[in-house]
């Protein structure tokens, strides 16, 4: 290997570096991060993620009540009784951080989505 060769892959590895850091770093507002609660087709909450501090709601479900922790631009359902949720999947998709992701409750109707200034775009169709 030249010394060409080896500034050329090292040019790549810091290039990949950088723009890696860009878009997971720089690129985030936290601040603007809105979690958008809904049960039963209704929007019934909106809870700023933003922010250095932890906070949690309980709202009322069709199965019995769900307490949602949330700050840090982060939020999740906090482990709920099996009566409640028979399959925990709300409650096991863990911490949602990114815009347009959602945790989804269907025994409970509940949904809740991560909504920011920045969605991430997962496709687009022609």
């Amino acid at each position: 290997m030249t010394k060409g060769d080896k500034i050329l892959v090292l040019s790549c590895i810091v290039l990949t570096v950088a723009v890696w850091v860009g878009f997971r770093i720089l690129a985030r507002n936290q601040d603007n991060l809105v979690a958008v609660v809904v049960v039963s087709g209704e929007e019934i909450l909106r809870l700023p993620v933003g922010g250095t501090s932890m906070s949690q709601a309980t709202i009322h479900a069709p199965r019995g009540d769900i307490t949602i922790e949330y700050g840090q631009g982060k939020v999740r359902v906090l482990p709920l009784d099996h009566s409640v949720c028979p399959n925990e999947i709300c409650w096991r998709t863990g911490w949602i951080k990114a815009p347009g992701q959602s945790i989804v409750c269907v025994p409970n109707q509940l949904v809740i989505t991560l909504e920011g200034a920045i969605p991430e775009i997962d496709f687009i169709l022609h």
